[in-house]
């Protein structure tokens, strides 16, 4: 097997990932990757609010004391914390026949997506919170229930391993379903290219929004599909079994990437007015990147939400 470079800018290079064999071990490394160096875990789905104070006795930890209470008292108090829920998360991957795609990147959209979530699980698992999956294409295909342990961990990698993307893309079919899965509010990443009209799609959303869930939406495209670079007499086969065109890419570049930034516009316009996250990931960028991506996000929509029910 071959080994990454030990120069760290491309510890996460996507081609180097790529040379890895088993996605426990991708997801592992890139783990490890992001944690190096740091003091402690940049995401907490466990949060705590103050309760009350009580005496200190020998062998509280000295973290709890509070200094201001002792300054007026001159007695040693501790804070005692009263634990919030903890995460639950819910990852929901397109395995759809168009995410089979990699023109101008080392993995495929769904390679990327399925490392993304799996490193990204590892995470929250490791901190004691829970995860499930669901993976979709025309209909929902596999439900994994939210679990905290590292058996289920394997599970969910192994579920993502031996999946085939196949079939067509129906975003706003499989929200639905998954919003009727979900026994509590949860922190729902959604990975997909997105190949979808999006009137359907607003719906699965406004469900997600009605029961109170937070959304992270992740639209995966490859550089080719961001950029059509081809050139010359080419035969063009679309995604999804939808037909061949024989012709001269240049003359379609311009109405191609029009109709490409509407479409992302449109689906930009659905998630601001949800207040969910929407991030565009090129599946050539770094995947520590595209990782500290979800960790920002999740940061942000804890934010609005704590000041919605403040």
């Amino acid at each position: 097997m071959a080994e990454p470079p030990a120069d760290r800018r491309h510890y996460f290079d996507p081609a180097v990932i790529s040379l890895l064999k088993g996605l426990t071990v991708r997801a592992r490394r890139i783990v490890e990757g992001v944690m190096l160096g740091m003091h402690k875990s940049p995401f907490r789905g466990i949060s705590a609010e103050f309760a009350q104070h009580r005496s200190y006795v020998p062998g509280d930890d000295l973290r709890h004391l509070d200094w201001k209470v002792y300054a007026k008292s001159d007695r040693f108090y501790v804070k005692q914390f009263r634990q919030e829920t903890s995460l639950a998360c819910h990852f929901v991957v397109d395995t759809s026949e168009s995410m089979n795609y990699a023109g101008g990147a080392a993995l495929t959209k769904f390679e990327y997506a399925a490392t993304l979530a799996a490193s990204f699980a590892h995470l929250i698992i490791g901190q004691q919170d829970t995860v499930g999956l669901t993976l979709f294409a025309e209909n929902v295909r596999t439900t994994l229930p939210a679990k905290s342990t590292f058996g289920h961990l394997n599970n969910l990698i192994t579920t993502l391993e031996n999946v085939t993307a196949t079939g067509l893309t129906r975003v706003g079919g499989s929200l639905g379903p998954v919003a009727g899965l979900l026994k509590r509010r949860s922190l729902v990443v959604l990975l997909s290219d997105f190949l979808d009209d999006t009137e359907p799609f607003a719906f699965g959303m406004n469900r997600l929004r009605y029961d109170g869930h937070d959304v992270i939406v992740l639209h995966l495209a490859d550089p080719h599909e961001q950029t059509f670079p081809f050139t010359g007499p080419s035969i063009l086969e679309g995604h999804e079994k939808s037909g061949r065109l024989v012709c001269d890419p240049r003359d379609l570049r311009e109405i191609y990437l029009e109709e490409r930034q509407a479409h992302l516009e449109e689906i930009k316009t659905l998630c601001r007015g949800l207040q969910y996250d929407y991030q565009e990931i090129a599946t050539s960028e770094p995947l520590d990147v595209a990782l500290a991506t979800l960790l920002h996000a999740r940061e942000a929509l804890t934010g609005q939400r704590r000041t919605a029910f403040a």
